[in-house]
């Protein structure tokens, strides 16, 4: 009987010891829909980055860019360009940074303002 117990509480221990010691805030802040809008004198510019998880255990999560763009010339509104991607991004829960598996880009995350950073383009979280 003492040795069924002493097997349970260390497997109890063994199991409390293997889950994240303290919660990552970046990593559950992530998954979400991001913002960015942008007015000036050649056009106006909205892009959309939803993010979404993909793979907990690996870190691994979804990217998808909506990007419009309305250029002006000569004063006119030219016909919107439009743009998809869809790729794929791995966490770096050292660093706190989200890297793209394409291209390369980080993000970087702002837990207390809800703000997304592309280097220096900045996006809200809705």
């Amino acid at each position: 009987m003492k040795a069924l117990l002493l097997i349970h509480l260390l497997l109890v221990a063994a199991l409390y010891g293997c889950r994240e010691l303290k919660p990552d805030p970046v990593r559950g802040f992530i998954p979400g829909t991001y913002i960015r809008f942008s007015r000036h004198e050649f056009g106006t510019e909205h892009d959309t980055l939803t993010i979404s998880v993909q793979n907990k255990n690996a870190g691994e999560y979804k990217i998808i860019r909506r990007w419009k763009y309305e250029r002006v010339i000569d004063g006119e509104i030219a016909e919107p360009e439009y743009k998809l991607t869809v790729t794929t991004g791995f966490y770096q829960s050292k660093h706190k940074l989200l890297r793209e598996n394409e291209t390369g880009s980080v993000y970087t995350f702002d837990v207390n303002e809800n703000i997304l950073f592309n280097g220096p383009v900045k996006y809200k979280k809705l």
